[in-house]
């Protein structure tokens, strides 16, 4: 996938698999996906001050967000 690849929402910035996938477990969110082996992926979500919400991890969002703050960047430099 490229950056210019639609990103499916509710997905994992870290682990790629769906947040729902995600279970809250107190300190944080434990993914619960299997892999092809049937191994558990070890992904594991904290939540802190900026990750209150799951929503935080997803991926497209937080791409977005980036994207956001790159162009902002960008725009400084040429102004300086």
């Amino acid at each position: 996938m490229t950056l210019n690849e639609e990103i499916p929402e509710n997905v994992c910035c870290i682990c790629g698999h769906p947040l729902n996938s995600h279970i809250d477990e107190g300190e944080g969110w434990r993914c619960h996906s299997l892999d092809a082996s049937f191994y558990q992926c070890e992904c594991w979500l904290r939540k802190h001050e900026f990750a209150s919400t799951i929503d935080y991890y997803d991926l497209k969002k937080r791409r977005d967000s980036n994207t956001e703050l790159s162009d902002l960047l960008n725009a400084l430099k040429e102004e300086s």
